[in-house]
């Protein structure tokens, strides 16, 4: 089920965008932990105090604002740029170009290849997710001692995770189904894009609050995080829904014709 010499090249292969992402996402929740004190958030909060639309949310402390700013924005777009570029690179590109072929002209099995593609996936986000955390709170320790709620810091940075593996499930299911890198993309890129619209315009009008109910998104609360409020069964929904995609992604892979 698991190949540990593909699971090797599959890191070296995808380096390069891991590195990336992961260095973008180190240096911005270095930036919020450092920079955005007490004493500059509630001069950013006196500033836009008159302003119609407050589009920085709840600042008034540190993990609000990285909640708000961090993880409403920045580990969302990256992680989902980065599950799209990974998801469809790992299955449905090798098919399209022809990779696949000799991939599976080795002793490796097409589940062997799907699980061990699976495995890397989940482990590199895990691993995005882990540094993210260990930044953020270093520098904040270090910066701002006492200012950055432990636990609550790390709910916000699983349930961050919880959602980007369910994304991460859309598009490996996406990769799985089709043998064209544009039908992969068209239905993995597409329904993330989707997802985020939706939030984003929810938020902007009650007439457009309904759209809350049509993305997943909205399942990672940061509010109810923050206020101790109820989030575990949402959290719990996107770790479901990423299983069930990823063991779907295996099984159809394992059944459709290839182009070979």
């Amino acid at each position: 089920m698991f190949n540990k010499t593909l699971f090797i090249h599959l890191i070296k292969s995808n380096a390069k965008v891991f590195l990336i992402i992961a260095g973008s996402l180190s240096v911005l929740i270095g930036i919020i932990m450092s920079v955005f004190t007490p004493e500059t958030m509630n001069e950013i909060a006196q500033t836009s105090r008159d302003a119609p639309i407050n589009p920085l949310g709840d600042i008034s402390t540190l993990i609000a604002f990285t909640a708000n700013q961090f993880f409403g924005n920045f580990a969302l777009i990256f992680a989902m740029i980065y599950s799209v570029i990974i998801g469809n690179k790992l299955i449905a590109e090798q098919v399209d170009k022809g990779s696949m072929a000799y991939h599976l002209s080795t002793p490796i099995t097409r589940t062997e290849y799907t699980v061990t593609s699976l495995i890397y996936f989940v482990s590199s986000l895990t691993a995005l997710f882990t540094l993210i955390f260990g930044v953020g709170f270093g520098v904040a320790e270090l910066v701002q001692p006492g200012e950055l709620p432990l636990d609550t810091f790390f709910m916000l940075t699983l349930g961050s995770f919880l959602l980007s593996l369910a994304i991460s499930g859309i598009t490996f299911f996406a990769s799985c189904l089709f043998n064209r890198s544009s039908y992969s993309l068209a239905l993995g890129a597409g329904l993330t894009v989707f997802f985020f619209a939706a939030n984003m315009l929810s938020g902007m009008s009650d007439s457009l609050s309904i759209l809350e109910n049509v993305t997943i998104i909205t399942l990672f609360d940061s509010d109810a995080i923050i206020q101790s409020g109820s989030y575990g069964a949402q959290l719990f929904i996107l770790g479901g829904l990423a299983l069930v995609l990823y063991l779907m992604g295996v099984a159809v892979f394992k059944r459709k014709d290839l182009p070979l």
